[in-house]
């Protein structure tokens, strides 16, 4: 049976590429998905919990889950503290692509905050 090293470098047709992943639901993680099965770095932004709430880890055990989100790899960010915007500017600046799938409403505000830095 073969092993795999996680630490070994992505071979594809997009490896050398980084990808932040924006993505909600279910189409946007998916797209991403093919992107990192085809070689690409990417770095899933997830929400951080308010200080002091735990979170619940039991989803990511499950298969449905796991599958969506291989090749992977993820950051839990506060966005609403400077630091963890701070980051986040830095981890976009570092970006070949940025892939987001908000509301209609809300793409807009978030293309332009994207886009200012």
């Amino acid at each position: 049976m073969a092993t795999t090293n996680s630490n070994a470098p992505q071979r594809g047709p997009l490896s050398g590429l980084r990808v932040l992943d924006l993505t909600r639901v279910r189409s946007g993680p998916t797209c991403v998905r093919q992107l990192g099965d085809w070689g690409a770095e990417v770095i899933k932004v997830e929400a951080r919990e308010a200080s002091g709430e735990s979170q619940d880890f039991s989803a990511r055990h499950d298969p449905d889950f796991q599958n969506l989100h291989r090749n992977k790899r993820a950051i839990a960010l506060d966005l609403k503290q400077p630091a963890g915007m701070q980051v986040f500017h830095r981890l976009v600046a570092d970006a070949d692509i940025v892939v987001e799938n908000f509301r209609p409403d809300r793409s807009e505000e978030h293309t332009s905050e994207l886009q200012s830095h």
